[in-house]
């Protein structure tokens, strides 16, 4: 019994680490950026949003940005989003925006669900192009766990890629971070 008790703590941990599960801790701190990836420029992208727009990353020059990788069906992604809507709403005024990438989600009930959630910011469906370009920004060179996020200057530079659930508090102090850069001239 006592191994069955270690075997099951070790895989919650395990889980929590890889994004799997929400980490245990009520305050987990952001992990500071990679020097492989902090001050990269941020991959250039287009995505057709599920309200039939079309988003370019160009658009969003001079604008700081959040790219999140999410699933319906990811229990750390759906404990992200109402501090994720409740930031956006908080700074938009700022030009600051998310951008929402349903990884591998269904395309017919993924607008319920972010009606649902109260998403009010732009979301499109992945890409084999949008996973690669991402992708390198990651360790071993590929997006291989969600929700991953994308933290973007208003330099257009990279300033974070975390792999794994956020608090609202995680997100907020990356936002500032965003909205504090300057914009190239």
């Amino acid at each position: 019994m006592k191994s069955i008790k270690k075997l099951f703590a070790t895989s919650i941990v395990a889980l929590s680490m890889i994004g799997a599960l929400p980490a245990t801790s009520a305050s987990a701190a952001v992990p500071p950026a990679s020097q492989a990836v902090a001050g990269k420029v941020a991959p250039a992208f287009r995505i057709k949003t599920l309200d039939g727009k079309e988003l370019k990353s160009s658009q969003l020059a001079g604008r700081p940005y959040i790219v999140n990788f999410f699933a319906s069906w990811c229990p750390p992604c759906r404990e992200e989003l109402p501090g994720m809507v409740a930031l956006q709403k908080k700074y938009a005024n700022k030009g600051f925006t998310f951008i929402g990438i349903a990884f591998r989600d269904r395309p017919a009930t993924l607008p319920d669900f972010l009606w649902e959630m109260g998403v009010d910011y732009p979301v499109g469906l992945t890409t084999p192009e949008l996973e690669a370009a991402f992708g390198k920004l990651m360790p071993g060179g590929k997006i291989r766990a969600i929700p991953a996020t994308f933290v973007v200057g208003r330099d257009g530079k990279i300033l974070n890629a975390v792999s794994g659930g956020l608090t609202r508090e995680d997100f907020e102090s990356l936002i500032i971070k965003a909205v504090n850069t300057r914009p190239v001239k």
